[in-house]
């Protein structure tokens, strides 16, 4: 995987927002809504996405939802997707 398309994955993971009024399970939804908006998925492909993200950086999913709302998703949470997003890669 390239830098610049892990940039690019992490332009698209963005939302606007302050997260640190939410509770784990508002982060959660808030991330899967902004991951189903980015790549037209379902719940259940955009929860698989988040799940995959998380295991891949061995972070708690609800810490993985605060990145992608706070606009920091680490590279590193990228690898494998392809597999769960159609037409990433």
């Amino acid at each position: 995987m390239t830098g610049r398309l892990g940039t690019d994955w992490v332009g698209r993971m963005t939302d606007s927002g302050n997260s640190s009024q939410l509770w784990p399970g508002d982060l959660i939804e808030q991330a899967i809504a902004i991951i189903m908006n980015r790549f037209d998925l379902d719940a259940a492909q955009a929860l698989k996405v988040l799940r995959r993200m998380s295991l891949n950086t061995r972070t708690q999913m609800c810490v993985v939802a605060e990145q992608i709302v706070n606009h920091n998703v680490p590279v590193e949470a990228l690898r494998g997707l392809e597999e769960d997003v159609p037409g990433f890669g």
